[in-house]
């Protein structure tokens, strides 16, 4: 008999998962994970499918979430870039989409506290043009004190059966606070380089230095969300093109590695 609830199962699996396992190994955790007693809902799965749907459906988590999310909302829409963990000032923004406008999506789960929100979008709303909180429906009260008035809020809850469900519940307010300066920090030298024609200096604040003396701030933006999409549009693109093959909780390790899914999952 099951002693513990599905939610501590999925979070001790969540904790011992990795994408390079092999099927054995999957198999070997699994197996510990339930005390030999594996809840089978699909004989059809495999033990890797299976930890996939059983983690998703009951610890969502901010890969989880993430996940669906693109899965929902991003991959319905073309002709834009999405990025993974993008270092922006102090803060790691969890999702970003670049196409004529740059959009920032900071996830906050239920599993998440919110008093980071504060400085993370303070950073968020310097580089970016748009940006939205991606929370649980149960959670949004608890949420909407921590961001401003113009960031935007996507709300999800999950069905009975596992399946994720989003909402638009606030449009984003184009911000007022874009920063040259910020949007070509989080860039790299060599970047600041190739796309803006600086030349190497010793240290990237005399460069950006340089180029917010040679460039308006419009052109900069413009520029940054060029570089950014160039930058990954080949992992995005790789994401897409795999998608079908590639399990919902190793889509950020297929976006930054590129390897096909038939190796991995050998």
């Amino acid at each position: 008999m099951i002693k513990k609830n599905y939610f501590e199962y999925a979070q001790l699996l969540s904790s011992e998962y990795s994408t390079l396992l092999s099927n054995e190994s999957v198999r070997n955790i699994l197996l510990k994970t339930f005390e030999d007693q594996i809840p089978i809902f699909d004989k059809d799965l495999s033990y890797r499918e299976f930890t996939n749907q059983f983690l998703v459906h009951y610890y969502p988590n901010e890969i989880s979430v993430k996940s669906t999310f693109i899965n929902n909302i991003l991959s319905k829409t073309s002709n834009h870039v999405s990025i993974f963990e993008l270092n922006v000032g102090n803060s790691r923004l969890d999702l970003c989409k670049i196409n004529r406008f740059s959009t920032a999506f900071e996830i906050k789960t239920e599993l998440d506290t919110p008093k980071r929100l504060n400085k993370q979008m303070e950073d968020y709303f310097k580089v970016f043009e748009r940006v939205y909180v991606i929370c649980s429906i149960h959670n949004l009260e608890n949420i909407k004190p921590y961001i401003p008035d113009d960031c935007g809020i996507y709300t999800y809850y999950i069905t009975k059966t596992g399946r994720y469900v989003f909402k638009k519940a606030r449009t984003a307010v184009k911000s007022n606070f874009i920063s040259a300066f910020a949007q070509l920090s989080v860039l790299t030298k060599k970047d600041l380089n190739t796309y803006f024609e600086c030349p190497h200096l010793q240290s990237k604040e005399a460069m950006i230095e340089l180029i917010i003396n040679k460039k308006s701030h419009n052109e900069i933006n413009k520029i940054f969300k060029f570089c950014l999409r160039n930058k990954y549009y080949r992992k995005w693109n790789f994401l897409l093109e795999n998608r079908a093959d590639i399990l919902e909780i190793d889509y950020q390790w297929f976006f930054k590695n590129t390897v096909s899914p038939e190796v991995v999952y050998l």
